[in-house]
């Protein structure tokens, strides 16, 4: 199963981020050509193994767009590629300002 998705970050932060996704989940690298924007990695949890085989090309204009093949055990690939996506996006979070405001006390307690 193949997943793809568009990013408006440069190519090597998607790399950087991608080494990062594979350290979170202890996955064992098994291809890297970074200046070809390959990263391949296996990962298990509990009785399943999958390799995630990211491919990030530069589109120009700072954006860069991820291919990710997965392979191995799946029986909801759809679900374990978005999942790798939400991860991924979770961590480019680059510019995003949280608004804080401080609350009440609730009188009661």
């Amino acid at each position: 199963m193949v997943g793809r998705k568009v990013y408006l970050q440069p190519r090597g932060m998607l790399l950087q981020a991608i080494c990062d996704l594979a350290e979170l989940q202890k996955g064992k690298y098994t291809f890297s050509d970074s200046s070809n924007g390959i990263i391949h990695f296996l990962v298990r949890m509990y009785h399943d193994k999958w390799e995630f085989k990211f491919a990030v090309k530069d589109l120009g204009n700072s954006c860069s767009g991820i291919e990710l093949t997965l392979e191995g055990r799946a029986n909801h690939a759809q679900g374990i590629i978005r999942r790798e996506f939400a991860l991924l996006d979770s961590m480019l979070t680059v510019g995003t300002e949280i608004e804080m405001e401080e609350t009440e006390k609730d009188e009661s307690g």
